[in-house]
């Protein structure tokens, strides 16, 4: 197989490895909330994505995801994860396919695992396991670069 072949296919970045970064999970009140309580909390959720340059063409690309949770005005959890990968990028790339791979792609492919992550903190601290909705990051990503542009950053 030549090396013309064995490129066909191939990324132009690969991820090295995943890891938690800082994980939180504060459950302030939950003796004080009755675990029959059949009222709906107020959830906000959050997912920022931030990416670092590395030495040798790696970045480290990091997802934080904060939950809050609160009851009557109490609040029932706090969870905070900075989940992140270390991705190597291949030479040669123009800003819009490195930006793409790196605000894009990557956070696509690990946002599943942090997902996971919140789901079973949550049920580890005594709640239904939290499923955070999908997000679609090439929409926020074209977002934000819309903000930046209208802003002549």
């Amino acid at each position: 197989m030549s090396e013309e072949q064995a490129q066909v296919g191939r990324l132009p970045f690969q991820i090295e490895t995943q890891y938690v970064k800082d994980l939180s999970f504060e459950n302030p009140n939950f003796l004080s909330k009755s675990a029959e309580d059949k009222a709906q909390p107020e959830m906000g959720v959050n997912v920022e994505t931030q990416v670092a340059k590395l030495e040798g063409g790696r970045y480290e690309v990091s997802m934080d995801i904060s939950v809050k949770a609160s009851l009557g005005g109490d609040a029932m959890f706090v969870l905070e994860l900075t989940y992140a990968a270390l991705v190597a990028v291949a030479e040669g790339l123009d800003r819009a396919a490195l930006e793409n791979i790196l605000l894009v792609h990557c956070p696509f492919l690990i946002f599943p695992f942090a997902r996971e992550i919140v789901s079973n903190m949550t049920r580890c601290g005594g709640y239904p396991p939290l499923m955070i909705e999908p997000v679609d990051f090439a929409a926020v990503y074209m977002a934000k670069k819309k903000e930046m542009e209208g802003k002549g950053a």
